[in-house]
């Protein structure tokens, strides 16, 4: 995103960065699902895709329409974009992030007004929360925890859950489910809420959009 050929009007923009530690966590598929459903719901909406893999990315190319945008950025130039896609009149953007500690964690959940962190219930994956809470509390910045990839009917679910409660973080009250409908929709350049709009994972998806626009408020 540049700043060429922008009105210079301003105005309040959320900002959510979808953060974990840990690679295979969820994170740019709850990412890229939340931009839609957030677009579906009347927002203007980037994703600002800062992960060296550039997952958000490479669906981004994918997709048949335009929006919502996509762009590709260095971690270090996160805040010039933030500002250039306020002056585009953006109403929401999205940050996907790598999934490794690195210098830049802490300038990136700095930057923005919410942290999500996605965390599957296994053992791996909850060990690896604790890094990622460490430098949202040393940013001083506001977090929330999502439980991605669930397995239907899993005692682990209510167990990990359990577990995150002890970090203080508010915890969204819908599970996004395991459900090949993500897998799908990903590699067809959508979202479940494009590709299979009345399913279970589109209302989960819109569910969650839901609460994490609450937890903006």
């Amino acid at each position: 995103m540049t700043p060429q050929g922008i009105s210079h009007y301003m105005q309040r923009m959320q900002t959510i960065a979808f953060f974990s530690q840990k690679g295979g966590s969820g994170k740019t598929t709850l990412a890229v699902h939340a931009a839609v459903a957030a677009e579906e719901s009347g927002k203007r909406v980037v994703i600002i895709d800062t992960d060296s893999q550039k997952s958000a990315t490479t669906w981004g190319v994918a997709r048949t329409t335009a929006t919502p945008v996509v762009a590709t950025a260095a971690a270090t130039d996160l805040v010039r974009v933030l500002d250039a896609a306020r002056e585009e009149q953006m109403t929401v953007a999205i940050v996907d992030t790598a999934p490794h500690a690195a210098p830049d964690a802490a300038r990136i959940v700095r930057s923005v007004d919410l942290v999500v962190i996605p965390c599957r219930p296994s053992a791996f994956d909850i060990a690896a929360v604790s890094g990622a809470v460490d430098i949202v509390k040393a940013a001083g910045s506001r977090a929330v925890f999502v439980l991605s990839a669930c397995p239907t009917r899993s005692p682990e679910v209510a167990e990990t859950r359990e577990i995150l409660f002890g970090y203080g973080f508010p915890i969204a009250p819908v599970e996004i489910m395991e459900r090949r409908a993500f897998a799908r929709a990903v590699a067809t350049g959508r979202a479940v809420t494009e590709f299979e709009s009345n399913g279970k994972a589109a209302n989960e998806i819109r569910m969650l959009w839901e609460w994490l626009q609450e937890q903006m408020a």
